[in-house]
């Protein structure tokens, strides 16, 4: 299943990703570590300095789907 992540950093950045449920799992456990962390999504893979993270949101709700437009 799929979710929605917002990783908050210092300084007020936000990376809004969607993620499987495992790795969630994998990323709550390393929060609070050092050195850099790959963080897989469905938006590419991404690198993330975990001494620079202030929280981790997981938003309510799996991913079915998304809205918007496609491409023709």
């Amino acid at each position: 299943m799929s979710r929605r992540i917002e990783l908050g950093f210092e300084g007020g950045g936000v990376l809004l990703l969607t993620v499987e449920d495992d790795h969630v799992t994998v990323l709550r456990s390393a929060l609070g570590g050092s050195g850099f962390h790959d963080v897989p999504s469905e938006e590419g893979d991404h690198l993330v300095d975990l001494a620079k993270v202030i929280y981790l949101r997981v938003l309510p709700g799996e991913v079915t789907g998304r809205i918007g437009f496609s491409g023709a």
